[in-house]
């Protein structure tokens, strides 16, 4: 629980800003926390709630009054989660209509992606009730790019005029998808990439070695996501996601059949991967003044189909056919684009 209810050692200098405003009773009703994936947003958004709704603040939650014990158990009222699950969002049990913790709990078997109205007519008729014992209440949506628009129409008049006492905490890697008036209610708050060093030091502290390098380069510098690279078989998935891909640039592989090699459940990963290689060429290239006017419509037409093929594969396309239309285009573009890299 310790580890829960802090902020990550790279926020810690946004911790202390926030939990400040909370304590001088200045703090945003409403907040969007962004940043890249594996950055930490959904623990930090945790660690806050607990804080928001402990009852012996001090640093961080205490972890030891009735509130944060009944957050450790699942069963804190006051703290709601939004997410999307197969069909509705996963509202903890609670005995207390206060804490509402909405987390993304994703059903394989089904289609459905997003968060329906549903959850959040749920969370909103519970936040209609007395708070008991007159405590903070917390909504946790995440990810928040994962609302529809029934969802966010529904949302609007809660983070207009939320019942007294109430937060709610958006987190977005994509808040540019987020609709503009639910953004501009919010106060945003970006939490960006932590040092190399810093990072380093973090995953060697979790895991034991420091030999983390290759996963934080193969992650872009975001921990979360290298510790995941580093204590699982992703770091071997991605050596091979990296054959594939130069074989298919190389016209060694043809692209049916290379989609036909990766397993349905690899293909997000792959889609992310292809994106983080392709744009730190792109970005290289660009600062280092080595990429021609002519092959300008080849990247924008590369990276807007990978972009298209992470909204696809996030609804009901077929996978495998998403990452084939996506290395056809890779193999006509290849050879003109890695002479530019």
């Amino acid at each position: 629980m310790n580890a829960l209810r802090r902020p990550l050692p790279w926020q810690q200098d946004l911790w202390i800003e926030l939990t400040t405003q909370v304590l001088q009773g200045r703090l945003s009703h409403a907040l969007l926390l962004s940043g890249p994936d594996g950055v930490g947003k959904g623990h930090f958004a945790r660690a806050l709630a607990a804080f928001l709704i402990c009852e012996q603040r001090s640093g961080y939650a205490c972890g030891s009054c009735r509130s944060c014990q009944q957050l450790a158990a699942g069963t804190q009222p006051n703290a709601t989660c939004l997410s999307p699950d197969g069909h509705t969002a996963l509202v903890l049990a609670s005995t207390m209509p206060e804490t509402r913790l909405v987390h993304w709990q994703p059903d394989k078997d089904s289609k459905r992606q997003d968060i329906a109205i549903g959850a959040v007519q749920s969370v909103i008729a519970q936040l209609q009730q007395s708070s008991h014992y007159g405590q903070v209440r917390v909504v946790l949506i995440n990810p928040a790019d994962r609302l529809n628009d029934s969802s966010v129409n529904a949302l609007l008049k809660l983070v207009e005029e939320p019942p007294a006492g109430t937060h709610l905490l958006f987190v977005s890697e994509r808040p540019q998808v987020l609709a503009a008036t639910l953004r501009s209610r919010c106060q945003r708050i970006r939490l960006p990439l932590p040092d190399a060093a810093v990072a380093g030091a973090w995953l060697a502290d979790q895991t034991g070695r420091s030999d983390h390098a290759e996963a934080l380069a193969a992650a872009q510098g975001a921990p979360l996501r290298a510790l995941a690279l580093a204590s699982g078989e992703a770091l071997t998935l991605r050596r091979e996601w990296a054959e594939l891909w130069m074989a298919v640039g190389r016209r060694r592989k043809d692209p049916v059949s290379a989609a036909a090699m990766v397993d349905r459940d690899h293909i997000a990963s792959h889609l992310q991967w292809a994106w983080s290689w392709l744009y730190a060429r792109f970005r290289a290239s660009v600062l280092g003044n080595a990429i021609d006017a002519d092959v300008l419509p080849a990247w924008e037409e590369l990276l807007g189909e990978i972009v298209e093929a992470n909204r696809l594969v996030a609804g009901t396309a077929q996978p495998q056919l998403v990452l084939e239309s996506l290395l056809v285009l890779w193999a006509k573009h290849a050879p003109r684009l890695q002479g530019t890299s």
